[in-house]
């Protein structure tokens, strides 16, 4: 895989609903996404049709709708992956992102710890996304998604 549009389907393949971000951001690009992450879709057309028109764009995954709960490690923040279960890793422009599968209904907190934010309700950025620093997001650890304990 090498472009957006193919990682977008892929992650479909996956059950993951999709969202368009603009280029080299985190923000949704509204023009396709009018209510945010709300507006994600696990539809292919729908995904082609963005990603034809604005190849570019970045890509967000939406957790919740996902059936997804992710662990945000922000190293600048002082965030370290200690003690959490190996998983979907993926390297972000600051940190890396812990994919982790939950059921319908979960809840969790905010945040972990310092320096690590857990992402349920909202969205992430997905690779190979490019961060507004200049880096791609990418895929450190392919290991299969785990369970997380609500």
């Amino acid at each position: 895989m090498t472009t957006h549009l193919e990682h977008a389907l892929s992650y479909i393949a996956e059950g993951w609903y999709v969202l368009p971000l603009k280029k080299r951001d985190k923000v949704p690009y509204f023009p396709f996404a009018p209510q945010g992450y709300k507006s994600a879709t696990n539809d292919p057309e729908t995904a082609i049709r963005w990603w034809s028109a604005e190849p570019e764009l970045n890509i967000g995954i939406a957790c919740a709708m996902s059936g997804l709960v992710v662990f945000d490690v922000d190293e600048r923040s002082g965030g370290t992956p200690q003690g959490l279960a190996p998983t979907l890793t993926v390297r972000t422009g600051d940190g890396f992102h812990f994919y982790y599968e939950t059921k319908d209904g979960a809840t969790f907190p905010g945040k972990l710890r310092q320096g690590v934010d857990i992402k349920h309700n909202g969205y992430v950025v997905a690779p190979p996304s490019i961060h507004p620093s200049g880096a791609v997001y990418r895929v450190v650890s392919p290991t299969v998604k785990r369970r997380a304990v609500a």
